[in-house]
C-alpha cells in the first residue's frame, strides 16, 4: 500500500506570520495564489472561474505529536480530542479549505497560477489536492454567462487562462457544469453563510420584512442581498455578486440600494470582509429619544468599550450617495456607524462577527432605555 503524499503545488499568500493567520477563511482570509506544478496541470482541465473549490493543503508547520487541544487556541475552554475539532495539530495535518477560483494565469515554467479567496494557508504551504463538489459537476443544459451570453464561456476562460483578463472576479461557470441553485454565478458556500447571518439577524428582531441588507466580500467583489429580499426567508434570486471598484453586478439580481454603501465601506477598509446593515428597533428607539452624543452613555463597561466601537453618520436619505460617503468616512476607524434616523451599520472579519457587534449594541440600547424609563417614573 503507497501512502506516499505527492504535492501537486504551493500557495503564495501574503500571509507568512504564524501567530497572523486566521483560523478560518471567513475570519479575514486575504486572496492568494495557488502554484500548481507543471506535471499536474492537465489535472486542471475543465476548471474555470466562478468555480467554488476545496483545497487541501498540508500543513507542514503543524505539530504532529498532538491528539487533544484547547479549542481554536482558548485556554479557557477545556481540551478535546484533535478528531472532534478543526484544529491543525493533528497525526497528518491536513488542511481544508473553501474557497472561490478567480482566475487562471500560466506560469512561465509551465505551472499554472491559480488566484483564489478567501485563503487561510500560509505562504509556502504545500497543496495537495483539488476537488469540486458533486453538484458542479452533474451535467445540465449549457449555462448562460454572467453577461446574458450563451455559450460564450469557453471563450472568456480561454482569454483568462492566457493571462489576457482583468482581476476583477469572472463568474462565468463550467460548460455542461449544473446551475448554483441560488442562481448563475452566485457562490453556493458564500450564499448559504449570507442566508444563515440574515436569518439570525431576523430572529433576534434586528431586521424586519424587506428592511436592512448584508454583504460578504469574496476576493475583488461582495456578495450583497438584492433589493426586496425578505432576509428572514432568502432565497434563489435574492442575491448579487458586485465588483468593488467597477459597482458592476457580475451575477445575480438588482443589488440592495444600500449597494454603493457596502461597495464604499470595502473601498475604504480593506480588512472588511462582511457588512451588516440592520435596523434595531431598541436603538432607533433610543436615537428618538437622544441625541447621538448620549446615546449607549451609562456607567458600565460594556458601555465604554462597546461606544468606542461606535461612529455617527449624520442623516441623509437612504440608498444615497452622500449616506454611502458619510458612513464609509465614519467606518474608516470604527467598526459600527450608526446612521441617524436610519439604522446601524457594522463591519466584521466575518458575518457573524458583525453582526454579533450589531446584537451587542442592541443590547446595550435595551439597557439605556430601561434607565430612561425609571427615571421618568422616578420623576413621575
Amino acid at each position: 500500500m503507497d501512502t506516499t503524499l505527492r504535492p501537486i503545488g504551493v500557495i503564495v499568500s501574503s500571509l507568512t506570520d504564524l501567530s497572523q493567520c486566521p483560523k478560518q477563511g471567513d475570519e479575514g482570509a486575504p486572496e492568494a495564489w495557488v502554484k500548481i506544478a507543471a506535471p499536474y496541470v492537465p489535472g486542471l482541465d475543465t476548471l474555470k472561474p466562478g468555480l467554488s473549490l476545496t483545497l487541501l493543503t498540508w500543513l507542514h508547520r503543524a505539530d504532529r505529536d498532538v491528539l487533544s487541544v484547547h479549542p481554536r487556541g482558548d485556554t479557557r475552554r477545556p481540551k478535546r480530542g484533535v478528531f472532534n475539532t478543526r484544529s491543525p495539530a493533528r497525526p497528518n495535518p491536513v488542511g481544508l479549505h473553501e474557497v472561490r477560483l478567480l482566475e487562471l494565469m500560466p506560469g512561465g515554467d509551465g505551472s499554472m497560477r491559480l488566484r483564489v479567496a478567501p485563503l487561510e494557508a500560509l505562504d509556502g504551504t504545500p497543496v495537495i489536492d483539488i476537488k469540486t463538489s458533486y453538484r458542479q459537476r452533474q451535467p445540465d443544459a449549457a449555462p448562460e454567462s454572467a453577461g446574458g451570453e450563451i455559450g460564450n464561456t469557453d471563450r472568456a476562460t480561454n482569454r483568462t487562462m492566457n493571462g489576457s483578463a482583468n482581476s476583477s472576479v469572472s463568474v462565468h461557470a463550467v460548460s455542461g457544469s449544473a446551475p448554483s441553485p441560488w442562481g448563475e454565478g452566485i457562490p453556493d458556500g458564500h450564499a448559504d453563510e449570507l442566508r444563515r447571518i440574515c436569518l439570525r439577524g431576523w430572529q433576534r428582531g434586528l431586521y424586519s420584512g424587506f428592511n436592512g441588507n448584508a454583504s460578504l466580500r469574496i476576493g475583488s467583489a461582495c456578495l450583497l442581498t438584492c433589493s426586496g429580499a425578505a432576509k428572514g426567508d432568502l432565497g434563489p434570486g435574492d442575491l448579487a455578486l458586485v465588483d468593488i471598484a467597477t459597482g458592476a453586478v457580475l451575477a445575480g439580481g438588482k443589488p440592495s440600494s444600500e449597494g454603493a454603501m457596502h461597495l464604499a465601506i470595502y473601498r475604504a477598509r480593506p480588512d472588511a470582509m462582511a457588512v451588516v446593515h440592520t435596523h434595531p428597533p431598541q436603538l432607533l428607539a433610543l436615537g428618538t429619544l437622544v441625541p447621538p452624543d448620549d446615546m449607549l452613555h451609562l456607567p458600565i463597561y460594556e458601555s465604554e468599550l462597546l461606544r468606542g466601537q461606535l461612529g455617527f453618520a449624520p442623516a441623509h436619505a437612504p440608498g444615497t450617495q452622500e449616506l454611502a460617503d458619510a458612513v464609509a468616512s465614519a467606518a474608516a476607524s470604527r467598526d459600527a456607524v450608526w446612521m441617524e434616523r436610519h439604522g446601524l451599520c457594522c463591519i466584521g472579519a466575518s458575518a457573524a462577527r458583525a453582526l454579533a457587534l450589531a446584537e451587542e449594541l442592541e443590547h446595550l440600547a435595551g439597557v439605556q432605555l430601561a434607565v430612561l424609563s425609571a427615571h421618568a417614573k422616578v420623576r413621575g
